[in-house]
């Protein structure tokens, strides 16, 4: 007669267990909160007669033990930086500051080999019998795997779609960077054109252009855009728009360019995103190059004959105040045989494995010597020796090259 009576106590239990596992795997497929699921999971082990639970565990970011919930302790518990000492040591305590929290038992539960949580438990009351955290240890510990591993794969699915979103936000943004560099750039009886570009992760900010004006000079623009992603690429799509808009119905002189252009900038991004930019107009008749310079890496210009020089003079990026308080732009003769060479960061601050930078002297070494080769050469060989210097260090930026050759 005890025995059945046990044996049908024990199918009771089964039962309950059974019927736990199966609510909790149910709430899991609907997929409802995470805050649904732990108020379940302490009213299951609560109606088993576990009056004391705390469960720590952690994201895939964070190395700290954080507890997800608990009940029948006195207090909150901290995050544990190393759970394992603190949790599975002969003190059964954690202790914060002044405060010392006792427990009865400590618990890993491990997935495919590795601890994902640890349960805390302990008695409300001391009383007569076994302990119902010890008679459910087992059962406990399943639930608890069940629970961990769908917050843990809840997590991870997460992680996927944004990781997707930002992958495909990305590849729009290069589709779209891409289509605003020209196809062809100019090559007339005053100037030739030769660019390289190389974004970096699948999207860069970089951009460089030759815009014919209506007067038969030629601006040259050379760009860099703060950020990545949909927002970058929109805002230099907009000013792409802007910079030709300007330039079609403008002749006077280079500063107002800029100007017009910050107030178009600043009023698209308000303040959030800026725009590097170095804007030179070459005029074949006069022989001379007005440029400005608004916070860009300053481009380098190598006369025919003699010593290099890097253009800075101009103002701070675009769209970084609302009003340009002052441009400064400055003027160079150019005579036959000159190069003017544009770039942006992604060249001469891309460092090797020693830490080094490839570095503005070095660029100017390498132009002065080869002066002479023509633009598509001379591209060549400014990217073979920043590769060289590079070696197997991965890429830092974006890398944009737009040199010009003027006859």
């Amino acid at each position: 007669m005890a025995s059945d009576l046990r044996t049908k106590k024990r199918l009771g239990r089964l039962r309950q267990q059974a019927d736990t596992l199966l609510e909790l795997t149910q709430a899991i497929n609907r997929n409802v909160p995470d805050a649904a699921l732990f108020a379940l999971y302490q009213r299951c082990l609560e109606s088993m007669g576990v009056g004391k639970l705390a469960l720590f565990s952690r994201s895939q970011e964070e190395s700290a033990w954080g507890c997800l919930i608990e009940w029948g302790y006195p207090t909150s518990l901290p995050k544990l930086a190393n759970a394992a000492e603190v949790l599975l040591g002969k003190a059964h305590a954690i202790v914060d500051g002044d405060t010392e929290v006792e427990f009865d038992l400590a618990i890993p539960v491990e997935h495919d080999g590795d601890v994902i949580a640890y349960v805390v438990m302990g008695d409300r009351e001391e009383g007569r019998g076994m302990s119902p955290s010890i008679r459910y240890v087992r059962f406990i510990t399943t639930l608890t795997n069940v629970l961990v591993v769908a917050l843990r794969n809840r997590e991870l699915t997460a992680e996927r779609i944004r990781t997707a979103g930002l992958e495909r936000e990305l590849a729009l943004a290069g589709e779209m960077q891409s289509m605003l560099l020209p196809s062809n750039l100019p090559n007339d009886g005053y100037r030739s054109f030769s660019a390289r570009y190389r974004p970096h992760h699948h999207v860069g900010g970089d951009y460089y252009d030759a815009v014919e004006l209506p007067d038969g000079r030629m601006a040259i623009a050379m760009a860099d855009v703060s950020g990545k992603g949909m927002p970058a690429a929109f805002l230099m799509s907009n000013f792409q728009a802007h910079l030709h808009a300007h330039l079609d119905r403008n002749t006077g002189p280079i500063d107002g360019v800029v100007k017009l252009l910050n107030d178009r900038v600043f009023g698209s991004a308000g303040g959030e995103r800026f725009i590097t930019l170095f804007l030179a107009i070459h005029d074949p008749v006069k022989r001379v190059i007005d440029y400005v310079n608004c916070g860009h890496n300053p481009p380098l210009f190598v006369p025919a004959k003699g010593p290099g020089t890097f253009l800075g003079e101009g103002c701070p990026g675009l769209g970084m105040l609302d009003v340009l308080p002052e441009v400064g732009a400055g003027q160079l003769l150019v005579e036959a045989g000159s190069k003017l060479v544009c770039f942006t960061d992604g060249l001469v601050e891309q460092e090797n494995t020693s830490g080094e930078a490839y570095g503005e002297h070095r660029l100017q070494q390498l132009v002065e010597k080869e002066r002479s080769s023509g633009c598509e050469v001379l591209n060549t060989s400014i990217i073979v020796d920043w590769e060289q210097h590079r070696g197997v260090a991965d890429p830092a930026d974006d890398t944009a090259l737009l040199t010009v050759h003027f006859s």
